[in-house]
Parts: structure tokens; sequence; C-alpha cells
């Protein structure tokens, strides 16, 4: 197969390489058909990150205040079926802060301060079983007579 010529810039493996990764290796790599599901707990996980860097001194209150609208654009992207999501990106995690990076522009970069992917993997996990449970939670709820 023949590796695609790309933008570097702006992928996880950076300028590493000269050329992008096999198409094969894309598609191995890409798990955003299934994790694009994360989204909301992915935007939640990182405006409290973003709130929290700012709460410490880490970044500025107008980065902070920048970060927020950002994400919150992306939420209602996502949500009205405006937002693309792209394979290239590989990740939910990637597509957002790629969104974000068009959005808001170098503040984007300062939201990955003290965190690192496997955080941010772990947090949206943890926030998307405590939904879903929350919902299961609720249904049954509802299911149960009332007396």
């Amino acid at each position: 197969m023949k590796r695609k010529k790309t933008n570097s810039a702006n992928l996880m493996w950076g300028g590493r390489f000269a050329a992008g990764p096999d198409a094969l290796m894309e598609a191995i790599n890409a798990s955003i058909r299934f994790d694009r599901r994360l989204y909301a707990q992915d935007i939640a996980g990182s405006k409290a990150h973003a709130a929290m860097l700012a709460k410490r001194g880490i970044i500025g209150k107008q980065d902070n205040a920048a970060i927020q609208r950002g994400l919150d654009t992306i939420l209602h992207e996502i949500e009205s079926g405006k937002f693309r999501f792209k394979t290239a990106l590989e990740d939910i995690h990637m597509n957002v802060e790629g969104r974000l990076a068009d959005l808001i522009g170098p503040a984007a970069g300062r939201l990955h301060t003290a965190r690192s992917r496997n955080d941010q993997v772990a947090t949206d996990m943890r926030l998307w079983v405590r939904d879903t449970l929350d919902a299961a939670d609720a249904a049954l709820r509802g299911l149960r007579p009332r007396c």
C-alpha cells in the first residue's frame, strides 16, 4: 500500500515522519467510529480541566473563557449534526482538540497541559459509565409500580 502525503503537523505523531501513515495503519489506529459516542464526556472533562488550570493560575482567565466557549460550540456542532468527525485524527480527543484549535487558535494547545491522552481516556470512560448507569437507573425507576 502507498503512504498518503499529509500535513503531519496536525496529527498525533507530529513531524516525526515525512509522510502520513499507510492507509491500513490509519484504519487500524482510528477509534473514532467507536469513541465518538464519548463526545459529551470528553467535552465535559476538558471543560473541567480548563477550569482547574485557570483556578490554579496555570492558564489565564481569557484562555479559559476561550476554551469554554470553543468547547460549547463543538458540543453544539456535534449535537446538531454539523460536526465532521475525521478518521485521520483517529479519536474523539484529537477531533475535539483539532476543532478547538480551528475555533480559538493557540489557546487550544494549553488545554493539554498537565493531562495525558491516557488521562482523557480514563476520565471519558468513567464519565460514560456513570452517565450510562444513571440513565439505566432512571429507566428502571420508571418501570417500578407506584404505590
